[in-house]
């Protein structure tokens, strides 16, 4: 059986995160976090848990809507905007032409135009005419916009590489240049969607979600999507890989989820009966809280309960940016990463924190997430936003909170007494050392007050010899004047 090699699965993990079109898609997506966050805002208002708020906001409801379709359900239409002008970056090539022309494929492929009649204008008093259904600009046609902006720009640079554009002449303004350098590219990726879409008859927005259909179990009201993605998050980052790359594929069917409570609050239903509860915003409340990992209980232990002084520096440090759910200090700073001591809580309490949260919304002891805000909120504050105002979301997530503390606990014991222990002996080694320098040092201050003890004596005994001879000599005068005077 081969060893175990973490440098080698982490070398794989860091090239997977790090995969040009992984990264293009996350930039691409959190892009839509503003605007669906502010969206949001408008399907949280209408939620406020005041009887009398609600009757008064009810004949607004379809008003309050509209900030909501054009945030949250047209997802699909900024990402693939933002998907492609992300990876134009990487190449560096012109963003905004890459994005337009991937964003005009994306509506060849994705929307099939209609036609309002009269009959059907009066009856919806809308404006006769041709008419875009918005199903796919939403979660719906998230895929599609994946897919379709990636191969667009590796179409635009394929041509580009090669020289098989137009060139316009030196003095003619960039926009204008970068505009034909796109032309023929942009011919191809056009004539190419629109064969796939009208002569092939072939809807690929459907095949995709059919293709990626054992995908949508992890974003279905089950239990499997409750354990699962949190056991992946954690997995890589342990490897200190990102572990939102894990949740990319599954974000269009969270957020279509979201989609729906959204749409059915904007009718009159409530949070607690919201048709579904698996969304991003389920992990990001009650099982991400602090960070992956639920870190926030192994944050709090560090702060308040380390006997080790570097445990109560770090602790100090990393509890701030873990209440308002930034781990990258905790993950990297104690290190989780390849961390032996904390590799087991580190998956099994957002596991454990995740089936909690399961139980308690099938139940209904909790209503469902029905609105996007924002991830730096501390968890309990998100999660009572998050449902609509429910006091016992925020029950929840301070429940969890208590869960992680206790889960942590004994691994952090254990981790805290070794660090203990380590710096006792360091102190222990450098006192020893301090120690032995200072005995070296009285040895030379001793030797050297000898040598100017001997110094100083001699000194004293030449004096001594010069005055006594000076006497002598100064007596020998006397005399010798006397003896002539007389």
């Amino acid at each position: 059986m081969g060893k175990f090699n973490a440098a080698k699965i982490t070398a794989k993990m860091s090239k997977l995160a790090g995969n040009r079109y992984f990264v293009a898609i996350r930039d691409g997506m959190a892009v839509i976090i503003p605007v669906a966050i502010v969206g949001s805002f408008f399907t949280i208002i209408s939620q406020f848990p005041v009887d009398s708020w609600k009757k008064f906001i009810t004949p607004y409801l379809p008003a309050l809507q509209v900030p909501v379709t054009f945030s949250i359900g047209m997802m699909a239409l900024y990402s693939c905007y933002a998907m492609a002008a992300a990876l134009a970056d990487h190449y560096k090539i012109d963003r905004n032409s890459s994005a337009t022309i991937a964003t005009m494929a994306f509506f060849i492929l994705a929307v099939s135009p209609g036609t309002l009649t009269d009959k059907a204008a009066k009856l919806s008093g809308m404006v006769k005419g041709t008419v875009l259904p918005s199903t796919n600009f939403g979660a719906q046609g998230l895929f599609t916009a994946m897919l379709v902006s990636m191969l667009s720009v590796e179409i635009i640079r394929w041509f580009k590489e090669r020289n098989l554009v137009i060139k316009m002449p030196d003095g003619v303004p960039p926009a204008v240049s970068n505009s034909f350098v796109s032309l023929i590219p942009a011919s191809v990726i056009i004539i190419l969607a629109w064969i796939i879409k009208e002569v092939l008859h072939f809807d690929l927005n459907a095949g995709l979600l059919s293709l990626l259909s054992p995908l949508s179990n992890f974003g279905k009201d089950n239990f499997i999507s409750s354990i699962v993605p949190p056991f992946f998050n954690s997995l890589f980052w342990i490897f200190g890989i990102h572990g939102a790359i894990t949740s990319t594929p599954i974000y269009p069917y969270w957020y279509k989820n979201l989609d729906a409570n959204m749409a059915a609050i904007a009718h009159g239903v409530t949070a607690a009966n919201a048709p579904k509860f698996m969304t991003e915003q389920f992990f990001q409340w009650f099982v991400y809280i602090g960070g992956s990992g639920t870190i926030i209980g192994l944050c709090i232990l560090l702060a308040f309960m380390s006997k080790s002084s570097f445990g109560k520096t770090l602790g100090r440090a990393v509890i701030i940016p873990s209440i308002f759910n930034i781990n990258e200090p905790i993950i990297f700073g104690l290190p989780i990463v390849l961390n032996p001591y904390f590799a087991i809580p580190f998956i099994v309490t957002p596991m454990l924190t995740g089936a909690i949260t399961y139980f308690a919304t099938v139940l209904h002891l909790v209503s469902r997430t029905i609105a996007l805000v924002p991830w730096t909120l501390p968890g309990p504050i998100g999660a009572y936003m998050a449902t609509g105002f429910d006091w016992r979301a925020a029950v929840l997530s301070c429940i969890n909170i208590i869960i992680s503390i206790v889960i942590y606990y004994p691994f952090f014991k254990v981790w805290d007494k070794k660090q203990f222990e380590k710096e006792q002996a360091d102190l222990q080694v450098k006192a020893a050392n301090s120690n032995t320098e200072n005995t070296a040092n009285d040895a030379t201050t001793s030797k050297f007050a000898k040598v100017e003890d001997t110094e100083s004596s001699g000194v004293t005994f030449f004096k001594g010899v010069e005055f006594k001879s000076l006497f002598r000599f100064n007596h020998f005068k006397r005399r010798e004047s006397s003896l002539l005077r007389d």
